[in-house]
């Protein structure tokens, strides 16, 4: 079982693991981005969705990739047992995976540098933008200063930068 965002991280494991990988079954958030990027020309290996109906004889060889979300979930409870890896860049800092009770931390971050977020922005020409975690208040503020309306939206992952203590 594998953790990654719905979007982005999901589908770098996908693509890195496709030749070293015979199944992938995905959790639904996951799946849905899976589709649409597809009818949009991404090269994306095939994946089967995982439903209620699902046979639990289908987990057998399978990569399982779902959301941080589902993390200790009743969703989770049916793959029992199974060896839980969690894909973060956060998994750098000491401890994280410990405090997630991971069995295995892969250090993968699909975050840009600020030059880069800023290129994005430019690159977009977004009117509005608003930043969900990270140093979101921070990027926030600075675009408001160069004249973009922009703001933070809370998120269930928006206490990320103020887990990480000086001495991690």
């Amino acid at each position: 079982m594998l953790l990654a965002y719905s979007l982005g991280k999901a589908q770098r494991l996908l693509y890195n693991l496709k030749d070293q990988v015979d199944k992938f079954l995905v959790h639904g958030a996951i799946f849905n981005a899976h589709e649409v990027l597809l009818q949009h020309g991404w090269k994306l290996p095939p994946v089967e969705r995982i439903t209620p109906d699902t046979p639990k004889s289908a987990f057998t060889n399978a990569v399982i990739i779902a959301p941080p979300s589902a993390a200790g979930s009743t969703w989770m409870r049916r793959f029992n047992p199974y060896a839980l890896g969690v894909c973060s860049g956060w998994m750098q800092v000491r401890g994280n995976m410990r405090r997630q009770n991971a069995d295995a931390g892969f250090a993968i971050s699909d975050h840009a540098d600020w030059p880069g977020l800023l290129e994005a922005v430019k690159a977009t020409g977004a009117e509005k933008v608003f930043a969900t975690h990270g140093f979101s208040s921070t990027f926030a503020r600075y675009l408001q200063e160069q004249g973009l309306e922009a703001g933070e939206v809370k998120t269930a992952f928006g206490q990320e930068e103020e887990a990480i203590t000086e001495n991690e």
